[in-house]
């Protein structure tokens, strides 16, 4: 896709923040910076041609998350759109993943399912063929970040539940971002990120292989567009892709479980399937004066009052004038001190 950040090639890096305030960015990453499988025993890690995704719920291995198999992506945005600009300068518009399945016939299923249909027992029904496919934010522990987790991170190998330093992140109101990796046994349904879709396939009909999933995320929730306008400013989008399928043993015939294309994949390198790509549309708030917060000029009782409506904790919320994650006394006075 054509990107506006290639017309201003020519502009120095010092004056992008001010000549695209309010301009639309298309941001198109082909392939992922990292990706990994992210499974307790991976001996292959960053290297590996083709990953799954499964659960560790009823087949006697609980001992380890819920999710045990997951995904671990991440995408370089700083040479399409200025990281480091402050995350209220971001407005995110569009955003959509695409992950290339790399085996046959797992069931499509458009729906989460909730927690207690993935019970081995005593639970209730899953009404829908299939299990879904889940795309999630991603949490990280033990002093990491994206950029410093990469292909390179400490799982560590063979760790048990709530030890691995990147994890599916959801969020919950009034708690902020939660890991989802054991939410059956912690008894909640987390909030994906998006649910895998598959174009021109019936719900409930199997796929075949090199089926394009596509995971249109939900920009419309505060945390989840909160999530991403950080992620912008640090200039890396992390994801996870996760899913409760029942893990298949080696040898073991009869159980399917998601496994997607990596970009090390064979098919990938000769163009037959693509890696991982991420998409969106990220408009560059003119935010010159933060303080005013309806963007009228003036800073006035107006926008303290907006803050006051806003007061506790608050996603990403232009009225978080120091970017502490709330609006509290600190954003007052620099209301305060900006009047006039």
């Amino acid at each position: 896709m054509y990107h506006q950040f290639l017309k201003l090639a020519s502009v120095p890096f010092m004056y992008l923040a001010s000549a695209l305030s309010g301009d639309v960015y298309v941001v198109d990453v082909p392939t992922p910076e990292f990706d990994r499988w992210m499974y307790p025993y991976n001996a292959s890690v960053g290297s590996r041609e083709n990953a799954t995704t499964f659960s560790s719920v009823g087949g006697g291995y609980e001992q380890f998350d819920d999710r045990d198999g997951q995904i671990l992506l991440g995408f370089d945005t700083g040479g399409q759109i200025d990281a480091q600009l402050g995350a209220q300068q971001y407005s995110v518009i569009e955003a959509s993943l695409e992950i290339t399945l790399s085996n046959n016939d797992l069931i499509f299923d458009a729906t989460s399912d909730s927690w207690e249909t993935y019970l081995p027992e005593g639970g209730e029904e899953d009404v829908d063929l299939g299990r879904p496919m889940e795309l999630f934010g991603a949490g990280f522990r033990g002093g990491f970040d994206g950029w410093t987790f990469g292909e390179t991170g400490p799982f560590p190998f063979g760790a048990v539940r709530r030890e691995r330093n990147a994890y599916p992140l959801s969020f919950a109101q009034g708690f902020g971002g939660v890991d989802a990796s054991n939410n059956v046994l912690d008894e909640f349904n987390p909030v994906p990120f998006a649910i895998g879709m598959a174009q021109e396939i019936a719900e409930g009909q199997p796929m075949p292989s090199e089926t394009v999933m596509l995971f249109d995320i939900d920009v419309s929730n505060p945390d989840i567009q909160c999530y991403l306008r950080n992620a912008l400013d640090q200039g890396l989008v992390s994801l996870v892709v996760s899913s409760l399928h029942e893990a298949q043993q080696p040898g073991v015939r009869g159980l399917l479980q998601p496994a997607f294309h990596m970009k090390e994949s064979w098919l990938v390198y000769y163009g037959i399937a693509n890696a991982a790509q991420l998409s969106m549309l990220v408009e560059i708030v003119d935010n010159t004066i933060p303080e005013d917060l309806d963007q009228n000029g003036v800073v006035n009782v107006e926008d303290l009052l907006i803050a006051l409506s806003d007061w506790g904790l608050c996603s990403c919320c232009q009225s978080d004038v120091d970017s502490d994650g709330e609006v509290g006394i600190n954003d007052l006075l620099a209301i305060i001190g900006a009047w006039g």
